[in-house]
């Protein structure tokens, strides 16, 4: 159990777990790994469509993370700094992945029930933040607060994102019943 006042419990803010972290606390970057690992794994996802890769590319833009942190300049900013990181990461990767001799293989380990292809396809023709609200409530299960706090939105915009991304997909999905 942390003690609320040494920065590193789960009710610390971002800045204070950089500073913890770039001081030498290494239970402060755990905490903000275990805060962004959602998030960094649904970006992943959504760009490499692999849910292994993306945890690959995700422990990758951690690691990066951790050994930059010094340079980030604006520490409440860690999240959307960590989030440009994995998008870098995931196209290093997708280079990488193309520049592979031989088939890929198609089928990887899952977790829970594969979404239909019709619909993988409707939640990609969506805007990207509409994607991102879509792929954390339903695939990684978290609350609209959660959501919220973890992409540094209002309530209001998160649930506004959702809805709109329903009422996308439905029209998406019935075009193309």
């Amino acid at each position: 159990m942390h003690d609320p006042a040494d920065g590193h419990g789960p009710d610390a803010t971002d800045a204070e777990l950089v500073a913890a972290a770039k001081a030498g606390a290494s239970s402060a970057f755990g905490a903000l790994v275990t805060r962004y690992q959602g998030v960094a794994i649904a970006r992943a996802w959504r760009l490499m469509g692999d849910r292994t890769e993306a945890e690959d590319v995700a422990q990758e833009a951690f690691m990066r993370a951790f050994r930059s942190l010094h340079q980030l300049r604006k520490p409440a900013a860690f999240g959307p700094w960590l989030l440009r990181s994995v998008s870098n990461a995931a196209r290093r990767a997708a280079s990488r992945r193309a520049k592979r001799p031989g088939p890929l293989p198609l089928d990887h380990p899952s977790h829970g029930p594969e979404p239909r292809h019709d619909v993988l396809e409707a939640v990609a023709a969506l805007p990207e933040g509409e994607q991102q609200v879509i792929h954390l409530h339903y695939a990684l299960g978290h609350s609209c607060d959660e959501i919220a706090r973890l992409l540094g939105l209002k309530i209001g915009s998160v649930t506004s994102r959702l809805t709109r991304a329903r009422q996308r997909l439905r029209r998406l999905l019935s075009e193309d019943a």
